[in-house]
């Protein structure tokens, strides 16, 4: 299986690179959305494990990029991101995009998410990966009524 890394900060791209290589996983890296379109071009992914926020061009942007792309049409998104606040929430909660992942979650949510998302749709379990679960945005805690069925982790 290849997948694609995107993320800006050094050390949790080389963490979560290592995580994946050492489950067999061929890995291409990028430290932006921008580098990361140029690295797939011609590149067969699997999977596509990406930052939201990054200098030269976000998650967001490069994941809307890349489904422009017939190849990558149908591939996988996760992202991953320091933030869970609503803003964040409300920019990948779309149905083109798969799962979020709050990063400084145990690495075995991450390897959960992975095999899930690496399984053909139309034989993915109907629940979401064990440690998965939806919650209430921050919005919502704080006593406003605006929920998210969104998976957060």
């Amino acid at each position: 299986m290849t997948i694609l890394l995107v993320d800006d900060e050094l050390d949790y791209r080389l963490l979560i690179r290592t995580v994946l290589m050492s489950r067999g996983c061929d890995v291409v890296v990028a430290e932006n959305g921008q580098e990361a379109l140029e690295k797939v071009r011609g590149t067969h992914v699997d999977l596509v494990v990406t930052d939201v926020y990054m200098p030269i061009m976000d998650g967001i942007k490069m994941s809307r990029a890349l489904r422009a792309m017939p190849e990558f049409a149908t591939v996988p998104i996760l992202y991953l991101s320091g933030y869970d606040d609503q803003h964040t929430l409300d920019a990948v909660k779309d149905a083109r995009y798969e799962g979020f992942l709050r990063k400084g979650a145990p690495l075995e949510e991450l390897v959960l998410w992975i095999d899930y998302l690496s399984t053909p749709a139309e034989k993915r379990p109907r629940s979401l990966p064990r440690g998965a679960q939806t919650r209430t945005s921050p919005r919502a805690r704080e006593g406003s009524r605006t929920t998210t069925s969104f998976p957060i982790l």
